[in-house]
Protein backbone atom coordinates (compact mmCIF):
# COMPACT_ATOMS: atom_id res chain seq x y z
CA UNK A 1 0.00 0.00 0.00
CA UNK A 2 0.92 3.27 -1.10
CA UNK A 3 1.78 6.18 2.03
CA UNK A 4 1.62 9.45 1.68
CA UNK A 5 3.85 11.10 4.13
CA UNK A 6 2.81 14.99 4.83
CA UNK A 7 5.25 17.63 6.07
CA UNK A 8 4.43 21.14 6.77
CA UNK A 9 7.59 23.41 6.28
CA UNK A 10 7.91 26.80 7.92
CA UNK A 11 11.17 27.89 9.91
CA UNK A 12 12.53 24.58 10.28
CA UNK A 13 16.20 24.97 8.67
CA UNK A 14 17.85 23.65 11.82
CA UNK A 15 15.94 20.82 12.02
CA UNK A 16 14.72 19.61 8.45
CA UNK A 17 18.26 17.73 7.33
CA UNK A 18 17.42 15.11 10.23
CA UNK A 19 13.53 15.40 9.21
CA UNK A 20 13.99 14.53 5.57
CA UNK A 21 16.73 11.94 6.54
CA UNK A 22 14.67 9.73 8.11
CA UNK A 23 11.70 9.91 5.82
CA UNK A 24 14.02 9.07 3.23
CA UNK A 25 15.66 6.03 4.69
CA UNK A 26 12.90 4.17 5.68
CA UNK A 27 12.70 1.02 5.46
CA UNK A 28 9.09 1.20 3.57
CA UNK A 29 9.76 1.74 -0.03
CA UNK A 30 6.21 2.29 -1.75
CA UNK A 31 6.20 6.18 -0.12
CA UNK A 32 5.09 9.39 -1.37
CA UNK A 33 6.36 12.86 -0.19
CA UNK A 34 4.75 15.93 0.40
CA UNK A 35 6.28 18.90 1.58
CA UNK A 36 4.47 22.39 2.20
CA UNK A 37 6.57 25.37 1.60
CA UNK A 38 4.51 27.75 4.03
CA UNK A 39 6.65 30.68 2.69
CA UNK A 40 9.42 29.71 5.18
CA UNK A 41 11.70 32.66 5.56
CA UNK A 42 15.12 31.22 5.97
CA UNK A 43 16.63 28.51 4.16
CA UNK A 44 14.69 25.32 5.01
CA UNK A 45 13.57 24.31 1.36
CA UNK A 46 17.23 24.49 0.40
CA UNK A 47 18.41 22.39 3.20
CA UNK A 48 15.49 20.03 1.71
CA UNK A 49 16.30 19.80 -1.45
CA UNK A 50 20.20 19.93 -1.18
CA UNK A 51 19.71 16.78 1.66
CA UNK A 52 17.19 14.96 -1.40
CA UNK A 53 20.18 14.90 -3.64
CA UNK A 54 21.65 12.21 -1.60
CA UNK A 55 19.07 10.20 -2.22
CA UNK A 56 18.48 9.70 -5.73
CA UNK A 57 16.22 6.77 -5.59
CA UNK A 58 13.82 9.16 -3.49
CA UNK A 59 13.45 12.09 -5.65
CA UNK A 60 10.41 10.64 -8.71
CA UNK A 61 8.70 9.89 -4.77
CA UNK A 62 8.88 14.18 -3.53
CA UNK A 63 6.74 17.24 -4.23
CA UNK A 64 7.38 20.15 -2.80
CA UNK A 65 4.29 22.53 -3.10
CA UNK A 66 4.88 26.02 -2.41
CA UNK A 67 2.33 28.32 -0.97
CA UNK A 68 1.99 32.09 -2.90
CA UNK A 69 1.56 33.82 1.07
CA UNK A 70 1.94 32.57 4.23
CA UNK A 71 -1.02 30.79 5.99
CA UNK A 72 -0.62 28.92 8.39
CA UNK A 73 0.35 25.61 9.99
CA UNK A 74 -3.41 24.50 9.89
CA UNK A 75 -3.60 25.18 6.18
CA UNK A 76 -0.63 23.80 5.55
CA UNK A 77 -1.39 20.38 6.46
CA UNK A 78 -4.70 20.60 4.82
CA UNK A 79 -2.94 21.45 1.62
CA UNK A 80 -0.62 18.78 1.85
CA UNK A 81 -3.37 15.79 2.37
CA UNK A 82 -5.33 17.19 -0.65
CA UNK A 83 -2.41 16.50 -2.66
CA UNK A 84 -1.94 12.96 -1.38
CA UNK A 85 -2.32 10.05 -3.51
CA UNK A 86 -1.37 7.21 -1.39
CA UNK A 87 -4.38 4.56 0.21
CA UNK A 88 -2.64 5.73 3.89
CA UNK A 89 -1.31 8.97 5.31
CA UNK A 90 0.74 10.27 7.93
CA UNK A 91 1.67 13.56 9.10
CA UNK A 92 5.15 14.57 10.23
CA UNK A 93 6.23 17.85 11.78
CA UNK A 94 9.54 18.87 9.88
CA UNK A 95 11.29 19.72 13.39
CA UNK A 96 10.34 15.83 14.08
CA UNK A 97 11.37 12.70 12.95
CA UNK A 98 10.67 8.81 12.06
CA UNK A 99 12.12 6.00 13.70
CA UNK A 100 14.04 3.62 10.74
CA UNK A 101 10.78 1.22 10.47
CA UNK A 102 7.56 3.46 11.63
CA UNK A 103 6.08 3.15 8.05
CA UNK A 104 6.84 -0.32 7.44
CA UNK A 105 5.39 -1.57 11.01
CA UNK A 106 2.49 1.07 11.44
CA UNK A 107 1.61 -0.82 7.74
CA UNK A 108 1.95 -4.08 8.61
CA UNK A 109 -0.22 -3.19 12.05
CA UNK A 110 -2.72 -2.03 10.05
CA UNK A 111 -3.06 -4.93 7.26
CA UNK A 112 -2.97 -7.41 9.83
CA UNK A 113 -5.88 -5.54 11.78
CA UNK A 114 -7.91 -3.52 8.87
CA UNK A 115 -7.93 -0.10 10.97
CA UNK A 116 -8.89 2.78 9.84
CA UNK A 117 -6.20 4.41 12.53
CA UNK A 118 -3.06 2.80 13.98
CA UNK A 119 -1.49 4.84 16.42
CA UNK A 120 2.73 3.86 17.66
CA UNK A 121 4.25 4.84 20.54
CA UNK A 122 6.88 8.23 20.42
CA UNK A 123 9.93 9.03 21.99
CA UNK A 124 10.71 12.84 23.25
CA UNK A 125 14.21 14.79 22.04
CA UNK A 126 15.64 17.73 24.20
CA UNK A 127 18.82 19.23 23.32
CA UNK A 128 19.83 16.35 21.06
CA UNK A 129 18.99 13.59 24.02
CA UNK A 130 16.19 11.28 23.09
CA UNK A 131 14.14 10.22 26.18
CA UNK A 132 12.25 6.97 27.61
CA UNK A 133 9.34 5.37 24.93
CA UNK A 134 6.28 6.24 25.39
CA UNK A 135 3.69 4.09 24.79
CA UNK A 136 0.40 5.22 23.14
CA UNK A 137 -3.06 4.53 24.80
CA UNK A 138 -3.98 1.28 25.86
CA UNK A 139 -7.80 0.57 26.17
CA UNK A 140 -11.32 1.11 24.32
CA UNK A 141 -11.47 3.64 21.78
CA UNK A 142 -14.75 5.01 23.86
CA UNK A 143 -12.52 6.01 26.44
CA UNK A 144 -9.34 7.01 25.00
CA UNK A 145 -12.25 9.81 23.27
CA UNK A 146 -13.68 11.15 26.11
CA UNK A 147 -10.49 11.79 27.58
CA UNK A 148 -9.12 12.89 24.22
CA UNK A 149 -12.31 15.52 24.21
CA UNK A 150 -12.03 16.46 27.64
CA UNK A 151 -7.90 17.75 27.20
CA UNK A 152 -4.90 18.29 28.75
CA UNK A 153 -5.71 14.48 30.24
CA UNK A 154 -4.05 12.66 26.77
CA UNK A 155 -2.02 13.79 24.33
CA UNK A 156 -4.21 14.51 20.59
CA UNK A 157 -1.54 13.97 18.14
CA UNK A 158 -1.80 14.29 14.85
CA UNK A 159 1.38 12.67 14.56
CA UNK A 160 2.80 9.12 15.06
CA UNK A 161 -0.22 7.30 13.63
CA UNK A 162 -0.83 6.03 10.36
CA UNK A 163 -4.34 6.83 8.69
CA UNK A 164 -6.44 5.38 5.87
CA UNK A 165 -6.71 8.56 3.88
CA UNK A 166 -10.44 7.20 2.66
CA UNK A 167 -11.13 7.77 6.12
CA UNK A 168 -10.81 11.56 5.65
CA UNK A 169 -12.55 11.52 2.17
CA UNK A 170 -15.78 10.13 3.62
CA UNK A 171 -15.98 12.07 6.67
CA UNK A 172 -14.84 15.18 4.99
CA UNK A 173 -12.67 16.14 7.54
CA UNK A 174 -9.39 17.75 7.19
CA UNK A 175 -7.40 20.45 8.51
CA UNK A 176 -8.92 23.84 9.29
CA UNK A 177 -7.10 26.67 7.46
CA UNK A 178 -6.63 29.65 10.36
CA UNK A 179 -6.75 26.82 13.37
CA UNK A 180 -2.87 26.59 14.04
CA UNK A 181 -3.14 26.19 17.23
CA UNK A 182 -5.46 22.87 18.31
CA UNK A 183 -4.84 22.29 15.12
CA UNK A 184 -4.72 18.32 16.05
CA UNK A 185 -7.83 18.73 18.44
CA UNK A 186 -9.51 20.06 15.54
CA UNK A 187 -9.01 16.91 13.39
CA UNK A 188 -8.23 14.22 15.53
CA UNK A 189 -11.05 13.33 17.65
CA UNK A 190 -13.70 13.80 14.43
CA UNK A 191 -11.83 11.14 12.74
CA UNK A 192 -11.83 8.77 15.69
CA UNK A 193 -14.80 9.24 16.16
CA UNK A 194 -16.06 6.56 13.24
CA UNK A 195 -12.88 5.15 12.94
CA UNK A 196 -11.59 1.66 14.03
CA UNK A 197 -8.38 2.14 15.88
CA UNK A 198 -5.14 0.01 16.87
CA UNK A 199 -2.27 0.39 18.30
CA UNK A 200 1.97 -1.27 18.41
CA UNK A 201 3.76 -0.32 21.53
CA UNK A 202 7.33 0.47 19.34
CA UNK A 203 8.22 3.80 19.24
CA UNK A 204 7.74 5.47 15.70
CA UNK A 205 7.99 8.92 16.23
CA UNK A 206 10.53 11.65 17.97
CA UNK A 207 8.47 14.37 19.10
CA UNK A 208 11.15 17.38 19.64
CA UNK A 209 9.80 19.93 22.51
CA UNK A 210 12.81 22.24 22.41
CA UNK A 211 11.71 24.15 19.40
CA UNK A 212 10.99 27.29 20.60
CA UNK A 213 9.80 28.58 17.84
CA UNK A 214 6.87 26.17 17.59
CA UNK A 215 3.26 26.70 18.10
CA UNK A 216 3.33 24.34 21.45
CA UNK A 217 5.80 26.80 23.18
CA UNK A 218 3.73 30.09 22.37
CA UNK A 219 0.58 31.10 23.68
CA UNK A 220 -1.00 34.57 23.38
CA UNK A 221 -4.68 35.86 22.00
CA UNK A 222 -4.17 34.71 17.94
CA UNK A 223 -3.31 31.31 19.40
CA UNK A 224 -6.59 31.22 22.34
CA UNK A 225 -8.44 32.37 19.46
CA UNK A 226 -7.51 29.25 17.47
CA UNK A 227 -8.06 27.31 20.09
CA UNK A 228 -11.78 28.27 20.49
CA UNK A 229 -12.30 28.22 17.35
CA UNK A 230 -11.19 24.26 17.32
CA UNK A 231 -13.17 23.76 20.18
CA UNK A 232 -16.15 25.14 18.48
CA UNK A 233 -15.59 22.66 15.52
CA UNK A 234 -15.46 19.94 17.17
CA UNK A 235 -18.26 20.99 19.42
CA UNK A 236 -20.73 21.54 16.42
CA UNK A 237 -19.39 17.69 14.59
CA UNK A 238 -20.04 15.90 17.87
CA UNK A 239 -23.68 17.69 18.74
CA UNK A 240 -24.14 15.95 14.60
CA UNK A 241 -22.77 13.12 14.66
CA UNK A 242 -23.28 11.86 18.75
CA UNK A 243 -26.31 10.96 18.56
CA UNK A 244 -26.92 8.97 21.03
CA UNK A 245 -25.28 11.00 23.59
CA UNK A 246 -22.04 8.72 24.35
CA UNK A 247 -19.86 11.65 24.46
CA UNK A 248 -21.70 14.20 26.00
CA UNK A 249 -20.83 14.82 29.46
CA UNK A 250 -17.17 14.35 27.69
CA UNK A 251 -17.86 17.86 25.37
CA UNK A 252 -19.25 19.82 28.24
CA UNK A 253 -16.15 19.61 30.27
CA UNK A 254 -14.47 20.41 27.14
CA UNK A 255 -16.26 23.07 27.21
CA UNK A 256 -15.21 23.92 31.26
CA UNK A 257 -11.79 23.39 29.98
CA UNK A 258 -11.64 26.09 27.32
CA UNK A 259 -13.69 28.84 29.85
CA UNK A 260 -10.52 27.75 32.48
CA UNK A 261 -8.14 28.60 29.64
CA UNK A 262 -10.10 31.92 28.67
CA UNK A 263 -9.93 32.83 32.13
CA UNK A 264 -6.08 31.87 32.96
CA UNK A 265 -4.46 33.52 30.21
CA UNK A 266 -6.92 36.10 29.43
CA UNK A 267 -8.41 37.12 32.70
CA UNK A 268 -11.52 37.00 30.91
CA UNK A 269 -13.76 35.27 28.35
CA UNK A 270 -14.67 37.63 25.39
CA UNK A 271 -12.66 36.26 23.14
CA UNK A 272 -14.10 32.91 24.10
CA UNK A 273 -18.00 34.34 23.56
CA UNK A 274 -16.46 36.15 20.24
CA UNK A 275 -15.96 32.67 18.58
CA UNK A 276 -17.37 29.93 20.27
CA UNK A 277 -21.32 29.03 19.82
CA UNK A 278 -22.76 28.59 22.81
CA UNK A 279 -22.52 32.24 25.23
CA UNK A 280 -20.83 31.66 28.18
CA UNK A 281 -23.02 33.20 31.36
CA UNK A 282 -22.55 33.32 34.95
CA UNK A 283 -21.49 32.02 37.45
CA UNK A 284 -18.83 30.61 34.77
CA UNK A 285 -18.46 34.18 33.68
CA UNK A 286 -16.86 36.59 35.27
CA UNK A 287 -19.50 39.67 36.96
CA UNK A 288 -17.21 42.47 36.73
Amino acid sequence: MKVSILVPIYGVEKYIEQCAVSLFEQSYEDLEYIFVDDCSPDRSIDVLRHTLERYPHRQGQVRIIAHEVNRGLGAARHTALEAATGELVMHVDSDDYLLPHAVEHLCAAMEQTDADVVDGGYITVANGEEGAPIAPFHGKKETYLKLMLCQNIVFNRIWGRLYRRDLFTRTGINSVEGINYGEDYVVVPRLLLSAKRHYIDEPVYAYRFDNASSYSHSINERHNRSLYHAHAVVMDYFTQHDTDGTYRSAMQMATLAMVRHARRYEGHCRNLDAIYPHRVTPPLQNSH
